[in-house]
């Protein structure tokens, strides 16, 4: 009975010994194989035939679109050649059948909703509000025909100072 104890808490013989090697291999425990193949010999490790063979885990980069038979990524807003569809939803939910709706989106792969605004706002927003705050919306956003140079070089500052009419009044516009 102590014979027993004393053979499962150490290591007494080969075989053992050669079982222990092998678990520890099967369950990739590299540093507890090392240690047994090291009281074997001090330099059995060094050998070729003991080194484990790293595994290459190559990672399969899928697309999640194909993995999953998606549509193509498209923008949630429609676009231009979508007005018609669009146009037709209007009609549907006019009509009381919005499961039709769903259905041609869900077949159709269209945008959920259609760009109907003028810069963000919705166009009766838009055509009732008083002159005076259109003209303060418009002149609020930047032009975007204009260019804003981030940088001036030398011979562009002098052309510009040199040009400017000094003798026109500067004035300020505020909108309040």
């Amino acid at each position: 009975m102590l014979v027993e104890q004393i053979r499962q808490s150490s290591l007494c013989d080969e075989l053992q010994l050669g079982d222990t090697l092998n678990q520890s291999a099967l369950q990739g425990d590299q540093a507890h194989f090392h240690l047994l193949l090291s009281m074997l010999s001090q330099n059995v490790c060094d050998q070729a035939q003991f080194s484990m063979q790293k595994q290459q885990h190559e990672q399969v980069q899928q697309d999640l679109r194909d993995k999953f038979q998606l549509a193509q990524a498209r923008a949630l807003k429609a676009l231009d050649d979508e007005f018609s569809v669009q146009a037709n939803w209007s009609k549907h939910l006019h009509a009381g059948e919005p499961s039709r709706i769903r259905l041609e989106q869900a077949l159709g792969g269209y945008a959920a909703c259609a760009e109907d605004s003028v810069d963000g706002l919705p166009h009766e927003v838009m055509n009732n509000v008083d002159l005076l705050s259109r003209v303060k919306l418009q002149v609020a956003k930047p032009d975007l025909q204009q260019e804003i140079d981030k940088e001036v070089k030398g011979t562009d500052m002098y052309k510009l100072l040199s040009d400017f009419d000094y003798s026109k009044p500067l004035s300020v516009k505020y909108f309040n």
